[in-house]
């Protein structure tokens, strides 16, 4: 396999697997408004998280540039952050909240990889040689 060949499937993946979260996301919070639960604090700020580490994935995906890399690398940070704070509690309370959190969780790693990668792994794409 030739590495434009490599490169191609590694961006077809990331493609796949942000169409494939993207979609969950939007589903799961549709059935989350549709079970009667109605947004508060809590559900504005995680709909805020996952637009914005869907589109740092969605980025990294393409390969386009949205706004200043510093501006992604904070961002990234924030994100993290967001989610233990949010993951913490809900992990340590145990039970089938906290396995079903978990799993959700691992599914979203690749993402947050990708967020890092977008941030800090991209000079060609920032204009800079590295």
């Amino acid at each position: 396999m030739t590495a434009l060949a490599s490169i191609r499937k590694r961006r077809t993946g990331w493609l796949v697997y942000a169409g494939f979260l993207t979609l969950a996301v939007l589903l799961g919070e549709w059935f989350n408004i549709h079970r009667g639960g109605g947004p508060d604090s809590v559900t504005l700020a995680n709909w805020l998280l996952s637009a914005t580490l869907l589109t740092a994935l969605w980025c990294h995906a393409l390969q386009k540039t949205l706004g200043d890399e510093r501006y992604w690398r904070v961002v990234f940070w924030i994100l993290v952050f967001a989610n233990l704070l949010m993951l913490v509690p809900v992990l340590l309370g145990g039970g089938p909240i906290a396995f079903f959190t978990a799993v959700l969780t691992l599914l979203v790693v690749p993402a947050y990889v990708a967020a890092y990668r977008y941030a800090y792994r991209s000079p060609a794409l920032w204009g800079r040689d590295g």
